[in-house]
């Protein structure tokens, strides 16, 4: 079963920021590696995206932080913000999170009580 693996740092950065404030609003399992504190994690974002580019969530096997499946290449001339790239998501707008929990097969719970399977997933049980 796959995993969601956050990409973060600990320095201040506005879309972490937002990051965090989505997850102040759902319930999710997921692991976190500060690319601040963890070269290992510094050079994959790096090596992913071209840039510094974080949260970078990822969708890992359950034992690890590599994506899953190699995403799909970055558009040319773009960076990596709020490219859906299939396995990976970076820098995204908080509209973009859910979408790409739900693809992907990784559960979620809105606080509010609404569960992050969307209607289809609620439809089909």
């Amino acid at each position: 079963m796959p995993r969601l693996v956050v990409y973060v740092r600990s320095r201040v950065c506005p879309d972490v920021a937002r990051w965090r404030r989505w997850l102040e609003q759902h319930e999710l399992d997921h692991v976190e590696l500060d690319i601040d504190t963890d070269a290992e994690a510094y050079e994959r974002v790096l090596r992913w995206t071209g840039f510094e580019s974080v949260p970078t969530l990822v969708i890992a096997p359950d034992d690890g932080v590599d994506p899953i499946e190699a995403p799909s290449a970055l558009p040319p001339g773009r960076g990596p913000r709020a490219i859906d790239r299939g396995t990976m998501l970076t820098e995204p707008n908080p509209g973009q999170i859910a979408p790409f929990l739900e693809r992907n097969g990784i559960p979620f719970t809105r606080l509010d009580g609404a569960d992050g399977r969307g209607f289809l997933g609620r439809l089909l049980g």
